[in-house]
């Protein structure tokens, strides 16, 4: 059982796949050249993965579940950025984390993510049926 309080770090400089402008598809779409959303989220989901490896067993892994995320600063690119998990508690099957990400310049966003743990042939069966539908 992870402990509350138990912390993991994940840094990561920013690229041009992790640009706000790399999401853009239409013609029409503007976006800044700076960390997107969807890809602060990912390096905080990673960072809350991380502290659950211990949990798995074999065959599982984590799954995100849901995530309150406010976006607070831009980070351009090259900026290396951190994201900080912090392990508060568990509700049921859910694993609860605190997330703060930071750039030099600052922090960068905050994050409460809830993780559960899943048979990865399972989730994948499930995905596999929605095809078929």
């Amino acid at each position: 059982m992870i402990e509350a309080g138990c912390a993991a770090t994940l840094s990561h400089t920013v690229a041009s796949g992790d640009l706000a402008s790399a999401y853009a598809n239409a013609p029409n779409e503007r976006y800044p050249d700076v960390l997107s959303t969807p890809a602060l989220l990912a390096l905080i989901e990673r960072a809350c993965a991380a502290l659950m490896q211990r949990e798995l067993g074999d065959g599982q892994l984590s799954v995100g579940v849901t995530t309150h995320l406010t976006h607070l600063a831009p980070t351009p690119p090259a900026m290396n950025v951190d994201a900080t998990a912090t392990f508060r508690s568990m509700e049921g099957a859910l694993y609860w984390f605190d997330i703060v990400a930071a750039d030099a310049a600052g922090p960068v966003a905050t994050a409460s993510h809830a993780r559960a743990i899943v048979d990865r042939a399972v989730i994948e069966a499930r995905a596999a049926k929605r095809v078929a539908r």
